[in-house]
C-alpha cells in the first residue's frame, strides 16, 4: 500500500460506511498497519491509502494493534490538548490544532463487524480525532484553532483550495 499525499482527492473526500466485515476486511486493515508501522506513523486512516472505507488503524500505547471500523466518539473531556501532531500525508508538518480532547470514549466495530468501545487518552485521543477527521474528508490543519494566516499558508504549499 501506498500513502497519499495532499491534495489527493481520497483525503478530502468523507469515506463511507463499511457493511462488509470478515477475512478479506482483516486482511486489509493489517495491510494498512504494516503501511503505518513503516513511514514511522501511530495512526492512519484508510483514505490516506486510498481507500473510501469509514475505519483506520492505529498503535496502542502497549503497541497493539488497533483497529477502528465506522468509528464513533461517544464522550469526551472537556480538557483539551496542546500536543503536537504530525500527519503522513503531509510529511514534515507539525502543528497544534488546540481543538483536541484529552480523552475520547469511542464506539466502533472489530474487523468482524462487533461493536466495542475503549477510551483513548493524551497522544492517542489525539490520534483518534486526527484519524476520524481525515475519514470526513478534513485535513487536520483546517481546524479553526489553527490561526487563519497558517491554515492559508498550509493550503497553499499543500495545494489545497483554501
Amino acid at each position: 500500500m501506498e500513502i497519499v499525499k495532499f491534495p489527493h482527492p481520497a483525503l478530502l473526500t468523507p469515506c463511507k460506511t463499511v457493511t462488509a466485515f470478515g477475512p478479506e476486511l482483516k486482511v486489509i486493515l493489517d495491510s494498512m498497519y504494516d503501511t503505518m508501522l513503516k513511514a514511522g506513523g501511530i495512526g492512519l486512516a484508510a483514505n490516506q491509502v486510498n481507500l473510501n472505507l469509514n475505519m483506520f488503524v492505529m498503535q496502542s500505547e502497549a503497541k497493539e494493534k488497533v483497529y477502528l471500523v465506522n468509528p464513533k466518539i461517544v464522550r469526551f473531556s472537556y480538557n483539551l490538548s496542546s500536543l503536537k501532531e504530525g500527519c503522513l500525508s503531509m510529511p514534515g508538518e507539525r502543528l497544534t490544532t488546540g481543538n483536541r480532547h484529552e480523552w475520547v470514549l469511542v464506539e466502533y466495530q472489530d474487523e468482524n463487524g462487533v461493536l466495542d468501545t475503549d477510551m483513548f487518552y493524551d497522544i492517542y485521543a489525539v490520534c483518534v480525532q486526527h484519524e476520524m477527521d481525515h475519514l470526513l474528508g478534513k485535513p487536520f490543519f483546517q481546524s479553526d484553532s489553527v490561526p487563519r494566516n497558517k491554515r492559508k499558508e498550509l493550503c497553499k504549499r499543500w495545494g489545497i483550495k483554501y
